[in-house]
């Protein structure tokens, strides 16, 4: 009776988890999620962000733990996201599909790739005035950036993501970003 609401309670967590790097306790937010799915008949805005944090979750998480088996759970993510975003959902699943694309290749060390889909995700998200996922690309592009020993403009990337977040009205978001 009530699984409707618990979905929406495991939802909320995964994206408080998700926005302040708690990606353990997003992956078993977006777990708990599915278990409360009664039907895929129809598709909600909520099990799209579901499916995309839970799929950037893992990839993040498989290089932090070294368990490249998470991999997989990022690329069905992104096979899902790419799916809805070439067949009638552009607008709002583009820049995502970018944004996991460029997450699974971080995970298998292929940083030309990454790059690419990257600035890709900015672009879609900006040209689709999504400020948040415009802010969270760059976020993830400058923590990409610095990984691969490129500080400046890693740097330069978290400061904008900063810039972002404020505009989005994410205050406590925006002054997270200095504690990387």
């Amino acid at each position: 009776n009530n699984a409707s609401v618990i979905q929406l309670v495991y939802y909320h967590r995964l994206l408080k988890s998700f926005w302040f790097r708690d990606y353990e306790t997003a992956m078993e937010c977006c777990e708990k999620y599915v278990t409360f799915q009664r039907s895929m008949k129809m598709l909600r805005g909520t099990d799209i962000v579901h499916t995309v944090f839970g799929g950037l979750s893992s990839l993040i998480l498989s290089r932090r733990r070294n368990q490249k088996e998470l991999i997989a759970i990022g690329e069905e993510a992104h096979h899902k996201i790419a799916f809805w975003a070439n067949n009638g959902s552009k607008w709002n699943a583009e820049n995502k599909a970018f944004l996991l694309e460029a997450e699974i290749n971080f995970a298998k060390g292929n940083s030309a790739k990454a790059t690419t889909a990257y600035e890709k995700s900015i672009k879609s998200a900006h040209d689709h005035k999504f400020i948040n996922e415009e802010a969270l690309a760059y976020e993830l592009f400058g923590i990409f950036c610095i990984e691969e020993g490129n500080l400046y403009k890693g740097n330069e990337c978290l400061e904008k993501a900063r810039e972002l977040y404020e505009m989005w009205g994410a205050k406590k978001k925006a002054r997270s970003i200095f504690y990387l």
